[in-house]
């Protein structure tokens, strides 16, 4: 992927993309040697050319094979210090977690590590502490919330996240979007509630995800190829087409709507011509995300190619030439695998990235 400083700085030059956006997506596709013992950590880093500027990292170690290699202090390319690094913790599925600022509440309030079904997914690595929770309960956190953080009620909060892949049917997940909603008001909150999944297909699941607005679709796509193999069941059977269609249908009834997909799994031009078909119906980024292979068998499910900096570089080429005309841009806060941090097409990206 990358051997040293001085490849960093070749490839850089060669594609014209700032040093530290090539740098995170090898790290972020190459994973670390390290000898912390988790499979994932996640920690704060700042990189020796953008000390003021941190950001966070959700990383795969254990990976013998890579130039990078991690320990509780700093991060390191092929022997040479590139990074500083903060507060490492072991990437366990917690009940929920802040981003930007706290902005932002990423809820795992369906118990998300108990999802196994798509092979690309680290939750069989992870321990957990995520149990399903009720009405009842979602009050009770959000008190001990507010609380923990000295703060009054929610009413800062502008987006409430529910992450989970455990609904195994669309009215499950509206009746707990439904109880997230009803604890969000008893605390303030008027934010937008956002759900990422993709069970939430019917119209009349979308009349009802539209009623406890303001309501934001993120269709879990992941890959357009080999979806059988790669995907569980519930996202398996959903054709790009069909997405397309769900997309479009919430975005008339005024949802937010966007998607996750896994950069590494298809090759690029399937990709990009997938891709294409979905920006008539997306109204945020997207969350594209470094595919990060945790073992072995995870790498049997990489693209050809895809163990390349150039590969990757060559699909961020593409992704950006299909939005470089909208006004959608990435948020590293948004996404901790993207491969944009700093820069899109040449622009600056601004804002935060924890």
């Amino acid at each position: 992927m990358l051997r040293d400083l001085s490849h960093l700085e070749e490839v850089a030059s060669a594609w014209k993309v700032n040093a530290e956006d090539v740098l995170l997506i090898a790290l972020n596709s190459s994973g670390a040697r390290s000898s912390l013992t988790r499979p994932r950590m996640r920690f704060k880093l700042r990189l020796d050319s953008r000390p003021s500027d941190p950001l966070f990292l959700i990383l795969s170690l254990g990976r013998d094979n890579s130039p990078f290699e991690l320990d509780e202090h700093e991060l390191r390319l092929g022997g040479q210090r590139v990074g500083h690094v903060e507060g490492i913790e072991d990437d366990d599925a917690v009940l929920g977690y802040w981003r930007n600022g706290r902005k932002m509440l990423t809820l795992n309030s369906n118990a998300r590590s108990q999802c196994t079904g798509c092979v690309f997914c680290p939750n069989t690595l992870e321990d957990a502490s995520d149990p399903r929770l009720r009405t009842p309960d979602l009050n009770a956190y959000f008190a001990a919330l507010t609380t923990d953080f000295g703060m009054q009620d929610l009413s800062a909060v502008d987006t409430v996240t529910v992450c989970t892949g455990c609904f195994l049917y669309e009215h499950l997940a509206v009746e707990h979007l439904a109880d997230v909603r009803a604890a969000m008001t008893d605390y303030g909150c008027t934010g937008t509630l956002h759900f990422l999944s993709s069970v939430l297909t019917t119209d009349g699941g979308l009349d009802q995800a539209a009623e406890l607005g303001p309501f934001h679709l993120t269709m879990t796509a992941e890959c357009f190829t080999n979806r059988p193999s790669v995907l569980k069941e519930s996202k398996a059977r959903l054709a790009p087409d069909a997405m397309v269609a769900i997309l479009a249908a919430a975005m008339n009834r005024g949802i937010t709507t966007d998607f996750t997909y896994i950069v590494g799994l298809d090759t690029p031009a399937e990709a990009a011509e997938e891709l294409a078909k979905f920006i008539p119906a997306t109204s945020t980024f997207p969350r594209f995300q470094t595919f990060q292979a945790h073992n072995p068998f995870m790498d049997v499910y990489r693209a050809p190619g895809s163990d390349t900096i150039e590969w990757h570089l060559d699909m961020r080429r593409r992704v950006e030439r299909l939005f470089v005309d909208t006004p959608m841009r990435p948020q590293w806060w948004q996404n901790y695998r993207s491969p944009w941090c700093f820069t899109f097409a040449g622009e600056e990206l601004a804002g935060p990235r924890i």
